[in-house]
């Protein structure tokens, strides 16, 4: 904006000159062809300041969006298809079937996630029990258990949900274990684990 107020006093000092005859310019021969001369300049001053104001915009639009929409799309959805049964203490437990896997950071061989760029995201699983048992998980973030997750039923089946909103740096893992010995996961997409990144 100092720019174009610059360039203002400038067209201003080259009316009066335009007017008056100063610098050596030759003196217009009457106020119409001075005025005729102004308004053309003015033209070009307001084009230049339009101009300028445009690429501010376009510039800031840039930074604002500055990270490729590509990685900024992470998200996946996986779900338990066979039982998963008498599970050993600090098991993970499997999803093998995916229905969503954006960004590829989920991977269905080791039912573990890992983050393919840094951010904050949601991480929610539900597990569903057999009919007249129990069963325990731990959402995990690097070796480490956060929240449980229990589901169980004297007489049928139960299902235990959790979420969790973690911080992550790219190649984080969160993934699900067992936490007491010998339970069991009913399968049949009954259980899933899915994960979406809310803020890079």
């Amino acid at each position: 904006m100092k720019a174009i107020l610059r360039a203002v006093n400038g067209k201003l000092k080259t009316v009066d000159n335009l007017v008056h005859g100063s610098n050596s310019e030759q003196p217009f021969s009457s106020t119409q062809d001075a005025l005729i001369k102004v308004s053309e300049e003015q033209f070009h001053l307001n084009n230049d300041g339009i101009e300028s104001i445009r690429k501010r915009l376009l510039i800031g639009t840039n930074e604002s969006t500055s990270f490729p929409s590509h990685i900024s799309r992470v998200g996946f959805t996986a779900v338990a298809t066979d039982h998963q049964m008498n599970m050993e203490m600090d098991q993970t437990v499997q999803f093998p079937k995916i229905i969503t896997n954006v960004g590829n950071g989920f991977d269905s061989l080791t039912g573990i996630f890992r983050a393919p760029v840094p951010g904050l995201y949601l991480f929610s699983a539900s597990i569903l029990s057999h009919a007249g048992n129990e069963v325990r998980c731990q959402i995990v973030h690097n070796g480490e258990g956060l929240v449980y997750i229990f589901a169980g039923d004297t007489a049928t089946h139960s299902t235990g949900a959790k979420s969790i909103v973690l911080d992550l740096v790219k190649n984080d893992e969160v993934w699900i274990k067992i936490v007491h010995s010998d339970d069991n996961i009913y399968g049949y997409s009954w259980s899933s684990f899915m994960g979406v990144l809310i803020i890079p």
